[in-house]
């Protein structure tokens, strides 16, 4: 039997290392998002304003991400990346 999915996606975190998610100010614009994509609630509203002096989101929970790049695909000014450790 397999497990549940949010178990699958943990231990696929763990499996890939995920060192961080980078948001880019000088591209971010505030939308949001990011943070209503993430199924782990990894991000949420920030306090911090970008370069177009909009709101950027923040990691609020880097540890249970997935990895699952939702916040990459659905950012439409592609201003997120998530950077998965390298592997030695």
């Amino acid at each position: 039997m397999r497990p549940p999915p949010e178990e699958r996606s943990m231990k696929r975190n763990i499996m890939r290392g995920i060192q961080k998610i980078d948001i880019d100010r000088r591209f971010c614009k505030g939308c949001g998002l990011c943070c209503s994509v993430c199924p782990m609630g990894v991000l949420e509203s920030g306090e911090e304003r970008g370069d177009l002096g909009y709101i950027m989101p923040a990691v609020a929970q880097i540890e249970v991400c997935t990895g699952c790049r939702l916040c990459e695909w659905v950012c439409p000014d592609m201003a997120i990346v998530v950077a998965e450790k390298v592997k030695d």
